[in-house]
């Protein structure tokens, strides 16, 4: 770049300008030619050039801050969060019939053509069962590329329902029981066959699979009571199988488990309102009314 009798301070800030790595380097020396570059008509071009320079590098720069705010957004939407009293991740292959399953499960209604990978995002919903509302998560079907993000979702939810195809189900099954060991070892999964095991038309039949679904959870619901006050039995506390008083309290706020000092409970006790320490294993269905400090 010519600088037209500039001063030895232009070229100094050019030199640091061609050396330069980072975004904040490149625009402060821009910035000091800009400032010391001689400005008479000789020296339009070289302005206009420098310019130039600035403008495509601010473009540059936000062209950047655009996909790392899409990036992190993506990543956002993969892990949905947690709503309810547990959640289930829908995996399987293309066409399996997984957004099927997931509108008769939650009431939604996600298109469902039979057009291949029409879920291109995990959507969640709602699914709820006596009381209970579980987050059911659908999600795009499972190919090579996607199968390390795609089982990542399934493993962060509590449990993996794993879709197969009524045509190809001993092809899948054979897939899935080779990876699951890789991916989802130790962790609750449930096989469904479509139209083998579930009718998504039939009110009995969807009815059941919610059943079952649930059943694959293996948690127990809580229901609260201040004292002397009666039960709250509409919002359950759902935790998992062999939790205790201490978990329940943990479960509705950190602070009220630390100044918790007993329980009274209704219903797996050998009587009512029986009084048991924090430890007490408690059942499906226990009435728990906390005690603190």
């Amino acid at each position: 770049m010519a600088s037209l009798n500039a001063g030895p301070e232009y070229y100094a800030a050019e030199g640091r300008y061609r050396g330069a790595k980072t975004y904040e380097e490149k625009m402060a020396a821009l910035e000091d030619m800009l400032r010391l570059v001689p400005k008479h008509k000789g020296s339009q071009g070289i302005l206009a050039e420098i310019r130039d320079k600035i403008m495509r590098l601010k473009k540059e720069r936000e062209r950047e801050e655009t996909r790392k705010k899409a990036a992190k957004a993506g990543a956002r939407r993969e892990f949905i969060k947690k709503q309810g009293g547990a959640q289930v991740a829908l995996i399987g292959f293309v066409n399996a019939g997984k957004t099927a399953l997931f509108n008769a499960l939650t009431g939604k209604k996600m298109p469902s053509t039979g057009a291949p990978f029409e879920t291109t995002v995990p959507e969640p919903g709602m699914m709820n069962y006596e009381k209970v509302q579980v987050q059911i998560i659908d999600t795009p079907s499972l190919t090579n590329a996607d199968r390390a993000r795609l089982f990542a979702v399934a493993r962060n939810a509590e449990l993996a329902v794993i879709v197969l195809s009524k045509e190809n189900e001993a092809e899948e099954r054979s897939f899935f029981d080779a990876l699951l060991p890789v991916y989802l070892k130790d962790h609750k999964n449930l096989f469904l066959v479509r139209e083998k095991d579930y009718d998504v038309s039939d009110i009995k039949s969807v009815a059941a699979i919610k059943k079952r679904v649930y059943g694959a959870l293996h948690v127990v619901r809580v229901y609260t009571k201040a004292l002397r006050s009666p039960a709250e039995y509409s919002h359950p506390v759902v935790l998992p199988e062999g939790s205790t008083v201490a978990d329940v309290a943990k479960k509705i706020h950190k602070e009220l488990a630390q100044g918790l000092t007993y329980a009274k409970v209704w219903g797996s006790t050998k009587f009512a309102g029986q009084q048991v320490g924090v430890n007490y294993v408690l059942k499906d269905g226990d009435v728990v009314e906390l005690h603190l400090k």
